[in-house]
């Protein structure tokens, strides 16, 4: 009897929860490679979504719920707005950088994280980089570096920035990130407030080549009033000048209309940039989810897309066009990448912390049981799994299923049961690298 005991306990204790190693595919981040962004799984990525300016808004929980909300209109990335140098902002600690972040995740949704302080201060740059390589930031981005892009900072200098400078200086700061062990992708802004795309053709090269991951992406904010000859084919020309020069390029701004003083009365043909930025594979992110945009001067809060963060007071208009209703908006062209939905896994494999309960996500009925029996597990993906059945010595009888689960309530019929004698036996499910076992009797 001590040696059934013991044999069931060892099977137990390794096959109840066991945590084995997974094959992981090359890259551990995102990366970059040409002009395209990909997942280490090698899907390709095209960023669809909106910026928010979470740091400002002072309910923690409506934070949380703004990425449910943000991810209503099928969103795979929401630029996260943050202070390195927060003055009266709630939870603005590295800790709530974490909270935000994981918020984002687990609305299946790509965090990018930027720094807004140093917005047209080109003095200020390495000052962000500064932010990022404190240890207890490294921290919050090394958790999270798998699914994250990393924005330096945004829009960081004016006009008067030249390439040579602007090459020096994010070589400058991308290597001091690097050196502190953050590999995922950096985006960095253009210059002249976001706005130089000239500026990224004729540096990203160059900085790419001195970035030891070679994982950059250059991100242009197109405040380009059509008033001053931002039309169709001006914006056309642009863009296919970023494509020909194979620099992976994102439009990290845009809106509809927007001030270079105070009154926002400057146009932007936010429909060719949407059209354009689809037919040549550039990822956009529209400004910006709102509200807030009104703070300094109330005609600007056209640049909100709803009105208190919840998509049911998505605004018509521009804001509803470009986030559903056009057929370049957000919702008729985001992807939203599996390795990103599966928590950081490949071809349906699911990770060990959506299984970590898998106990309470299925249940062997009748139990006990005389001639054939069911299972019913529930997943929220769809998975590959294995059912064994042991006897109480903890020998394995056989594999009963062995298949791909769908999303959603499987019932799996187990055949053979009949031909057990009388006594009590236990059924395994394997889901990859997450076992779980149950007891059934069998009565005679």
């Amino acid at each position: 009897m001590n040696r059934i005991k013991y044999t069931f306990a060892l099977i137990y204790l390794l096959c109840v929860i066991s945590y084995s190693s997974f094959s992981q595919a090359p890259h551990t981040t995102l990366y970059v490679n040409g002009r395209t962004l990909y997942t280490p799984c090698g899907d390709e990525v095209l960023l669809r979504g909106v910026n928010k300016m979470i740091i400002y808004t002072d309910d923690v929980a409506l934070r949380k719920q703004t990425f449910v909300e943000i991810r209503k209109t099928g969103a795979n990335c929401t630029r996260i707005v943050w202070l390195a140098n927060p003055t009266d902002q709630v939870d603005a600690t590295p800790a709530g950088l974490d909270r935000n972040i994981q918020d984002c995740i687990d609305n299946g949704m790509i965090p990018m994280v930027e720094l807004h302080d140093a917005t047209g201060e080109w003095a200020m740059l390495q000052q962000m980089a500064d932010y990022w390589v404190s240890p207890e930031v490294v921290n919050v981005v090394k958790k999270h570096e798998k699914y994250m892009l990393l924005n330096i900072g945004n829009e960081i200098g004016n006009e008067t920035v030249t390439n040579e400078q602007f090459k020096a200086g994010y070589i400058t700061a991308v290597t001091k990130i690097r050196t502190a062990g953050i590999h995922c992708p950096i985006v960095i802004d253009a210059a002249e407030w976001g706005k130089n795309l000239d500026l990224l053709i004729a540096t990203g090269k160059d900085i790419t080549a001195a970035d030891p991951d070679h994982n950059l992406i250059f991100s242009v904010h197109m405040y380009w009033a059509v008033s001053e000859g931002a039309d169709e084919a001006f914006i056309a020309s642009k863009l296919t000048a970023a494509y020909d020069a194979n620099i992976p390029l994102i439009v990290g701004e845009f809106t509809y209309k927007f001030n270079m003083d105070k009154v926002c009365e400057y146009v932007c043909n936010y429909q060719t940039i949407i059209k354009d930025c689809q037919n040549l594979g550039f990822g956009w992110l529209a400004w910006e989810w709102g509200p807030g945009n009104g703070y300094f001067d109330k005609s600007c809060d056209i640049m909100d897309m709803t009105t208190d963060s919840y998509f049911n007071t998505l605004k018509a208009g521009w804001q509803s066009d470009v986030a559903i209703d056009n057929q370049y908006s957000i919702r008729n062209t985001s992807i939203t990448p599996k390795y990103i939905l599966l928590k950081g896994f490949c071809d349906s494999v699911a990770s060990d912390v959506d299984f970590i309960n898998l106990s309470s996500n299925w249940e062997i009925f009748p139990n006990p049981v005389a001639d054939g029996t069911n299972i019913s597990i529930t997943s929220e993906y769809e998975i590959k799994a294995k059912i064994q059945i042991f006897n109480s010595l903890g020998n394995n009888l056989g594999t009963v299923y062995d298949g791909i689960l769908s999303s959603g309530t499987n019932n799996i019929h187990l055949t053979g049961i009949s031909e057990l004698s009388s006594g009590i036996y236990f059924c395994r499910l394997s889901v990859h690298s997450i076992n779980s076992l149950k007891q059934f009797t069998v009565i005679r």
